[in-house]
């Protein structure tokens, strides 16, 4: 703890006296600093410097140029070695909180080849997790290891970052590979080097910072204010930032003027009157000496797009077609995960052209379009997701032990910080692994790095598509998602914040869940029941654009448009607009029959494929399900189902399966109708907590 804010209060003090500055910087511009052994720091090289023998402990040095949450693009360095030192190995800091908490990329020598690791370094070892071989490395020969992001289309490797490790008199690549960020590592905080010899020199250190515009010596606002940003038209907009404690800070745009006091912790806050629609707004914003400005500001509709891959899935691996259009603008979040909830997490805000726009996420570049087609106003999406993430890292680690069907999950993750304190062994099962501390699955710590940077950041609703990394735990889902929203609501301050999602798309790919009996068919009937929970959401039924095979459908132009719709209806006055598909209202036994009557109907109940409607079952008191006839009933609104196996029906399931292409109960509108149970039978997943 004394290392860990010794550390901070070095940062801070770095801090305090930055200079704003940007793009990439070579070794000679770097603020370096030791933060274990000596290191000789030349523009010839960098060295480490043996003081005495032997060596049992790393050289560390580390990069003070920026705060420790700024966020970096690319990294890259060049090494040589001057002797065969064997199992002594040479890396990048990456994440640096202290020297007893760090990520490391690691290069092994040995005389057959060599090694790559991913590790991280805390309470005293290193936990793995990641690890590649490549060919050996030579003495007396340079080498450069680098970290850059992917290509804007990459159908190489989907994963969001490559190492690539070359041979510098060659220009050969000996070793490229795609990773996540899974602990993580890429993109954000002080980065350095490591060796554990002193028979290596580093040279042509540099790193790709963005340009800080919204940073003026101590004077910070997080990055989700920035050139090109959006804010929600028609209502107050919070402002806030960091400054020097006790001094004041005035906000001006569009002929107001907004002043504040910094309180002693270095925060503020302001509150901007409502604008209208409109563009090329400048913010500026003043404490003492220090004064930054934000350009090109667009005031129009701003929603919050998050989730999991299918969130995250590029427009270019979709059905959605990329446009020119600079009043549709996406903040980009850096992907991140912390113990702690964050101040600044890194990102950008970006206008749609056919440069960037291949890389957005698909669905919610087509909600953006149709919002924009349909409002003719700017519109900002601030894009948040990380793919194979469970819904309890999106929320609040607090809000987990007030559940009791949650609570085993909080003290699941107290057990495990115990454990790993201690060097005991953690639980290693699936999926419980996930509730331990320090990658992406750590309940909380996405929230933490991705959702409290940006509240209570203006915005008009919430788009979110998640579940599948969760349908192995469907039942615990129903108290999680619901929790979600909450929190959110919390967070934003909004207890009427519209909360739009997607029911699971149909899969059947025996992974993610979908090898456990009803665990897909109950996660969708739960995310269907949130409607009945929460008001102000609606729902987009995607099993129809599924994939038996493909966990990513590329249909996400129906996704997107489906969420704008609900938009469109709800909030915009387009009342004209079908805004969802027939969801069950309730349900009447009669007799041997059961008559289910629905909402969001439209004109009609309907087949949509004009044959007889399938994939009903009916049970009675001995919870034994059986295919049943269903008809519509001259209303319009309303099915009866029947089966001669079932004489006194108790309970009806519609499209219970993964996947299902049969489902064909539709509205006047075409949309399909949401499936769905009627009974509360016990299921594989009710206990799986």
């Amino acid at each position: 703890m004394k290392n860990r804010f010794l550390f901070r209060l070095i940062s801070l003090t770095l801090l305090l006296g930055l200079v704003a500055c940007s793009g990439k910087k070579s070794t000679s511009e770097v603020a370096w600093q030791p933060l274990a052994g000596n290191w000789n720091i030349t523009d010839a090289g960098i060295t480490p410097v043996i003081e005495r023998e032997p060596v049992d402990s790393p050289f560390l040095l580390v990069d003070h140029s920026m705060p420790w949450d700024t966020e970096w693009f690319s990294m890259s360095v060049d090494f040589s070695f001057s002797a065969f030192d064997s199992g002594k190995p040479i890396g990048m800091l990456l994440h640096v909180k202290d020297a007893d908490d760090y990520e490391l990329l690691r290069i092994s020598r040995s005389e057959e080849g060599s090694t790559l690791q991913m590790l991280r370094w805390q309470y005293g070892y290193f936990r793995q997790w990641q690890e590649a071989r490549f060919p050996a490395l030579v003495t007396g020969k340079q080498y450069n290891l680098s970290i850059v992001r992917a290509p804007v289309i990459d159908r190489e490797d989907w994963r969001p970052w490559k190492i690539i490790v070359t041979d510098k008199e060659t220009g050969k690549q000996l070793h490229k590979e795609g990773i996540e960020n899974h602990m993580p590592a890429f993109g954000l905080g002080i980065t350095g080097l490591y060796s554990m010899t002193d028979q290596v020199t580093f040279s042509n250190y540099a790193i790709d910072r963005p340009v800080p515009e919204n940073m003026s010596g101590v004077l910070r606002l997080p990055v989700i204010f920035a050139n090109g940003m959006v804010l929600q038209r028609n209502q107050k907009n919070p402002v806030w930032g960091k400054a020097a404690p006790n001094a004041d800070v005035e906000v001006k745009i569009a002929g107001q003027k907004h002043k504040a006091k910094v309180d002693i912790q270095g925060n503020w806050f302001v509150v901007l009157d409502p604008l209208s629609a409109q563009t090329g707004l400048v913010m500026s914003v003043k404490s003492g000496k220090d004064v930054l400005q934000i350009k090109d500001i667009a005031v129009g509709e701003v929603w919050f797009a998050s989730g999991q891959s299918n969130m995250e899935m590029k427009t270019w691996e979709s059905n959605v077609t990329s446009t020119e259009d600079p009043d549709i603008r996406l903040f980009t979040q850096l992907q991140w995960s912390s113990e702690d909830p964050m101040f600044t997490a890194g990102g950008r805000w970006q206008k749609s052209d056919s440069a960037v726009t291949p890389r957005w996420s698909a669905v919610a570049y087509a909600f953006a379009q149709e919002l924009k087609r349909k409002l003719d106003v700017p519109v900002g999406i601030i894009g948040t997701y990380f793919g194979g993430t469970a819904i309890e890292s999106w929320i609040p680690r607090e809000e987990l032990k007030k559940d009791p069907v949650t609570k085993p999950i909080y003290d699941r993750i107290v057990d495990a910080q115990y454990k790993l304190e201690n060097n005991l062994p953690i639980d290693n099962r699936f999926p419980w692994v996930w509730d331990s501390p320090g990658h992406r699955h750590t309940p909380g710590d996405i929230y933490n790095a991705m959702v409290y940077p940006h509240m209570p950041y203006g915005i008009a609703g919430v788009v979110w598509y998640q579940g599948e990394t969760s349908s192995s735990k469907a039942f615990q889902y129903g108290h999680l998602f619901p929790m979600l929203i909450d929190s959110w609501r919390k967070g934003w301050d909004n207890p009427e914040l519209n909360f739009y999602f997607v029911q699971l798309a149909g899969y059947d790919g025996k992974e993610s869940g979908s090898n456990i009996e009803s665990a897909w068919p109950q996660l969708r009937d739960i995310q269907r029941r949130v409607l009945d929970q929460k008001t102000h959401t609606g729902m987009v039924v995607a099993f129809h654009l599924g994939d038996s095979l493909n966990i990513h459908p590329p249909y996400k132009l129906e996704v997107g448009t489906g969420l704008a719709n609900l938009a469109l209806h709800d909030i915009y006055g387009f009342t004209d607009i079908v805004r969802s598909g027939p969801l069950l209202d309730h349900v009447v036994v009669d007799g041997n029959r059961m008559v289910l009557t629905f909402r969001e109907t439209g004109r009609g109940l309907a087949s949509g494929d004009g044959k007889p409607l399938s994939e009903f079952l009916i049970a009675g008191d001995d919870q034994k399900f059986y295919p049943a006839a269903a008809a519509i009933n001259p209303d319009g609104v309303s099915v009866t189902v029947t089966s001669s196996k079932v004489s006194h029906p108790v309970a009806v399931r519609y499209g219970w399966k993964n996947y299902t292409r049969g489902a064909n109960l539709v509205n006047s509108a075409g949309l399909p109708a949401a499936m769905f149970r009627t009974d509360n039978c016990p299921l594989p997943t009710d206990h799986d907590l």
